[in-house]
């Protein structure tokens, strides 16, 4: 795969995996200006076969470089794109880049934010969704052979029963299975699974009654 150079000549840092993200995904949530046919060749990409899709090397190419791709590693920014293009473009969930603050400093704080939200906001969606826990479990356990099997059945659920994907909570849950002994693989996977259990706790516990307005209240 032919990436593009480094914008500053090679001496910049490797840019947030996340920011990558939302900048290759948010177009997909436009199919007249990402195009029907790049849709669906990441919708048909087969995570397990030989990632020959043009698509998915134009886009990596277009907006990462190199090593930024190694970082994540090609098969798994190839199982993100892939679970992006089956929830498109409907149900992702993408941060504006317009939100993004031009500090350094704060663009670390604004996509680590971002990340920590997406992450609870997946494990929600799973729960509200109806994915038994069994299977929410094996989701989180999953090596990286597993998920590419997976999470695409979990995102193909997700989108029929109505839900958003989190396209940044996608992206670490893949990139933790590269390290699952990890602080930080097992970090996200513990923040997806506090989302899911926060959600069922929620949803079992009675529906506070409102207390009735007093006299004088305004209507």
């Amino acid at each position: 795969m032919t990436t593009q150079p480094d914008p500053a000549g090679g001496d910049a840092p490797p840019r947030r995996p996340a920011e990558i993200a939302a900048r290759i995904v948010a177009p997909m949530r436009h199919v007249d200006s990402f195009g029907a046919g790049p849709l669906a060749d990441l919708r048909r990409l087969d995570p397990n076969g030989a990632l020959a899709e043009p698509t998915l090397h134009r886009l990596l190419a277009r907006h990462a470089t190199e090593q930024e791709v190694g970082q994540t590693g090609f098969a798994a920014w190839a199982l993100v794109l892939h679970a992006a293009a089956l929830a498109a473009p409907d149900h992702l969930s993408v941060p504006r880049r317009e939100d993004e603050p031009a500090e350094a400093e704060a663009q670390e704080q604004f996509w680590a934010e971002r990340s920590r939200h997406a992450r609870k906001r997946f494990g929600e969606a799973l729960f509200k969704a109806g994915l038994s826990e069994r299977r929410f479990a094996a989701l989180l356990d999953a090596t990286e052979d597993e998920l590419r099997v997976a999470l695409p059945r979990a995102v193909r659920f997700l989108v029929a029963k109505g839900e958003r994907l989190p396209v940044l909570a996608v992206l670490d849950l893949v990139a933790s299975a590269r390290h699952l002994d990890d602080d930080r693989a097992r970090s996200a996977r513990h923040r997806i699974a506090r989302g899911y259990y926060r959600a069922e706790s929620d949803a079992t516990k009675p529906k506070s009654t409102q207390s009735p307005a007093s006299p004088g209240a305004a209507a």
